[in-house]
């Protein structure tokens, strides 16, 4: 990716007008973005700011479970009946869609590998993020200490009746994960950024996650 946010204490940076980073994620070294609205309802987010090819991002069908697709390969790029999308591999770039649901990073800086999964509320009940986090340590011996997990922006009380975020807080720092961040955005609340599912009654676009592993 070309834009990589500058680092900082702050829960999130804009370094553009289509994309938000993460400092936690950006100070780790890992490529990533999460799209904003001003990017449109309509049309995809402008990926190619990004350095990336949008025929070449590799997708979910985000079915409200907790499947989880290991990718090892450009192609295919589409995971049917998956919610999380995990790759060691550096030629491969994930992409996860949400409108009030969390998008939340994995990132072992060592391996290295990335994940992002879908975790709304049937995820985190089915807790694709405890399973994401368990899939790396069979996968690459990833102890759950050496990840990086980052939650996005997504809806929250009192705009929703289940604080879902708090359900993957409680996943990720009991397998034992130190490294838990949450940008603490409610979607719901920032429209002027943010799409909204509930919000806007199902009327609305969705926000892209992306990440890729370094060169």
């Amino acid at each position: 990716m070309v834009l990589l946010a500058r680092q900082s204490s702050a829960s999130f940076e804009l370094d553009s007008e289509s994309w938000q980073f993460f400092p936690a994620l950006t100070a780790a070294g890992l490529p990533h973005a999460f799209s904003l609205r001003t990017c449109g309802i309509d049309r995809p987010p402008p990926v190619r700011e990004l350095g990336l090819d949008p025929d070449r991002l590799v997708g979910a069908e985000q079915t409200h479970g907790n499947g989880i697709a290991f990718v090892e390969r450009p192609t295919p790029l589409f995971y049917p009946s998956v919610d999380g999308l995990l790759t060691a591999c550096r030629d491969v770039a994930l992409k996860i869609r949400v409108a009030d649901c969390a998008a939340v990073y994995l990132f072992d800086p060592e391996i290295p590998a990335v994940g992002i999964v879908h975790s709304g509320r049937n995820g985190s009940e089915a807790q694709i993020v405890k399973k994401a986090i368990e899939s790396f340590r069979s996968r690459w011996g990833s102890p759950p200490e050496r990840l990086i997990v980052q939650v996005s922006p997504c809806i929250r009380p009192p705009h929703y009746e289940v604080d879902f975020v708090q359900q993957i807080r409680e996943q990720a720092l009991g397998m034992g994960v130190r490294d838990f961040f949450d940008c603490g955005i409610c979607t719901a609340c920032h429209l002027d950024r943010y799409f909204s599912f509930r919000a806007e009654k199902g009327v609305t676009g969705r926000m892209w996650a992306v990440a890729m592993l370094p060169a």
